[in-house]
């Protein structure tokens, strides 16, 4: 403050100094101008005495400094003449009589009458205009919104205008004399020292500056002060502030700010200031040293409670769980929600791995509580992916590394979390590979479509054959489908590819049933995905490949997996029934193994279940019961649905479901998955149903 209020006074002095330094001028032209009348010389040199007077005053002081330069010339002026008159004439007019004398000194004193006439007059309307603008400027400062401050250069107030103070809430008497400074925040007043020091090297200097200043109430008033440096003006001799408050504007602003980087929905932060949150604690832990994590989660199932309840049940989800999140987590931690139904953390100095999983588990607990949406109890599930600060190099690789590791945790069975590892990296590009070269094989016609029989269990009868996909891949060869029907999911070439299965099952079925026509006919069954049947187009498919092919619509089972099922319920009933009016039947693939219940049984078209391989193998290890196996197949009998065993591969597997009265069955003991032409020769030789019931018999 000290350096300010010595600086600007002596600023001040200098504009003070080269005021008087006109008058002196003004004074100097006047004499030269009466000597020059005494010389003869008057006329022209006083009218140049007058024009670099008033251009002088013009220069330096404007219309208030012409006035007594003015003056002065006039004054030197009148007496010049009448020296010319009283001096002068006589002298070089000896023959001049005393009347003569007088007559022209009176002429001479009336035009000096009439040129201090002139004077008075211009001095009157000079102070009119004078009167008139500053009339209008005590109107504009009167009735203005904004604060009219002018401080000197001592820093102390020198004039308040009445609309200061509703602005600053001071009254003229408790701001004049006082230093202006005091009354800035304490954080700002390095920043308005360096503007006023700027300023007040430069004489009429404009500028704006943003700063607080104590409201009389005690609070802090954010404020914006247009400021104009008048300090070698003589009759201001200060800096004019036009001060406004711009409380209203500031707090727009931060809102502003705020929902830039918050999500307006749940009140967390954004993906943008998680980012930079996260790239600031990395500046930090290579300092110190401390270690610290990122997790990212994603919700399981959230589309079946976005589709089932609608959109307004799934922001109320979202909300939900982002409160469950900041509960479980520290107050130092950092959540946030980085779009859709993907969150993240951001955990400060976790120690190891085990603290970091300790965090894990509790979420996905918390996570699994009921939660009663619309008046329906709700359970979500999560997939977390955690990655540590020593295994990244920037805040962008340790994101990268989280996302992937959440991404292997939904791949290998949703519902848990996975820490993030290397080679975690390796099998997400051979991933993003492999979803490039399905593309291209789809494209490219790579496929070839399996077959394995389906019989009937007492008989060896066959009857109908699953369809199965295989994948020749140019350079990897056969692909397994647990391999790549999982990328052709999520990426969605699972509707394109279905569709060419459709195509080619009903067409070779067509074949199969003419060159072998029994009773009833052979049918085909073909794996439908979720994906399919919820993208509106499944109907439409399937009608088009059986038109195609010529092939009756009971011909064509669909086998769909219980939790598929699920996903949007009214939907893919809708769905189902549709397909029932066209006359297509649908199985439950590996039942048993999701969400088996009555109500779907009873309620969704269903035709077949077909019992998960899971069961024969347990009773052929005595892990599993046969008591449930009968439940599962009685419950079928009385609902009039076929059941299928699938996975039968020994006689004592094959004897074990003939006496619980299973009625169809299919497994490697029959024939294992193979191509059209081994398939073909499979039902030719098996036409005759007492042969092909001793050559299982045989095996």
């Amino acid at each position: 403050m000290s350096s300010t209020t010595t600086s600007i006074p002596r600023v001040w002095r200098d504009a003070t100094g080269r005021s008087r330094l006109h008058g002196w001028l003004a004074v100097r032209v006047a004499i030269v101008t009466a000597v020059a009348y005494a010389t003869g010389w008057g006329p022209l040199v006083g009218a140049f005495g007058h024009l670099l007077t008033l251009a002088d005053g013009l220069r330096r002081g404007g219309a208030r400094t012409i006035r007594p330069a003015l003056a002065w010339s006039l004054v030197a002026t009148t007496a010049a003449q009448l020296g010319i008159v009283l001096g002068i004439v006589p002298n070089y007019v000896p023959d001049a009589s005393t009347h003569g004398v007088a007559l022209v000194a009176s002429g001479a004193l009336v035009v000096v009458a009439e040129q201090i006439r002139i004077m008075m007059r211009t001095k009157e309307l000079a102070e009119a205009e004078l009167r008139a603008s500053e009339e209008r400027f005590r109107g504009l400062v009167q009735y203005s919104s904004d604060a009219i401050v002018v401080i000197g250069g001592d820093a102390r107030v020198k004039y308040m205008s009445p609309s200061a103070t509703g602005v600053l809430g001071y009254s003229e008497e408790d701001m004049l004399g006082q230093e202006y400074l005091q009354l800035l925040h304490p954080e700002d007043l390095p920043r308005v020292l360096a503007f006023v020091e700027q300023m007040a090297g430069e004489a009429g200097a404009v500028g704006m500056i943003e700063n607080r200043i104590r409201h009389k109430d005690g609070r802090w008033l954010p404020v914006e002060s247009n400021c104009h440096n008048l300090l070698f003006d003589r009759n201001i001799r200060g800096f004019v502030l036009n001060t406004r408050d711009v409380s209203d504007r500031k707090v727009l602003e931060e809102r502003l700010e705020y929902r830039a980087f918050h999500d307006t929905l749940t009140g967390l932060p954004n993906r943008a200031l998680f980012r930079d949150r996260v790239a600031h604690t990395v500046a930090r832990a290579s300092r110190s040293k401390n270690p610290f994590s990122v997790m990212f989660l994603d919700l399981d199932g959230f589309k079946v409670v976005n589709d089932t309840l609608g959109h307004a049940a799934g922001d109320e989800l979202l909300v939900e769980v982002a409160k469950v999140i900041q509960a479980t987590i520290r107050e130092s931690d950092t959540p946030a929600r980085l779009g859709g139904d993907e969150f993240a953390i951001l955990l400060e100095e976790v120690r190891d791995d085990a603290s970091a999983a300790r965090v894990a588990t509790r979420l996905l607990e918390a996570l699994r509580r009921p939660i009663t949406l619309q008046g329906k109890e709700v359970r979500i599930d999560a997939s977390i992916g955690i990655a540590f600060s020593p295994e990244a190099a920037d805040a962008e690789e340790l994101l990268r590394n989280a996302d992937i590791a959440m991404y292997m945790a939904k791949h290998t069975g949703k519902g848990d979390y996975e820490i993030f590892e290397p080679q975690m990296h390796v099998s997400v590009v051979q991933r993003l590979e492999l979803e490039a070269d399905l593309q291209h094989a789809v494209e490219d016609d790579q496929f070839e479509l399996f077959y394995q029989p389906i019989v009937v269990l007492e008989t060896a009868k066959v009857v109908g054959v699953e369809a199965l996909i295989r994948w020749h891949h140019p350079e990897r060869g056969m692909v397994p489908p647990g391999e790549f029907i999982p990328v052709a999911e999520e990426s969605g070439l699972i509707i394109p590819l279905s569709r060419w299965v459709f195509e080619q099952a009903t067409s070779q079925l067509k074949a199969w049933q003419e060159a072998f026509p029994s009773h009833p006919p052979l049918y085909i069954s073909v794996n439908v995905s979720a994906r399919h049947v919820a993208a509106g187009c499944l109907v439409e498919d399937v009608s088009a490949a059986l038109d195609a092919a010529g092939l009756p619509a009971e011909s064509l089972t669909l086998e769909i997996t219980e939790g598929a099922l699920l996903q949007d319920t009214q939907a893919t009933m809708e769905v189902f029934t549709q397909l029932r009016q066209l006359g297509v039947r649908i199985a439950i693939d590996d039942f048993g193994t999701g969400y088996s219940s009555l109500s779907y049984l009873q309620n969704f078209p269903i035709d077949v279940l077909k019992i998960d391989r899971s069961f024969i193998d347990g009773m052929s290890k005595g892990t599993q019961s046969p008591a449930l196996v009968r439940a599962i197949i009685e419950l079928g009998r009385s609902l009039h649905l076929e059941t299928v065993a699938e996975g039968i591969e020994h006689n004592e597997q094959l004897s074990r479901f003939r006496e619980l009265r299973c009625q169809l069955g299919q497994g490697y003991l029959f024939a294992r998955p193979a191509d059209q032409a081994t398939i073909g020769a499979l039902l030719a030789k098996t036409a005759d149903p007492v042969g092909a019931a001793s050559k299982v018999d045989a095996s």
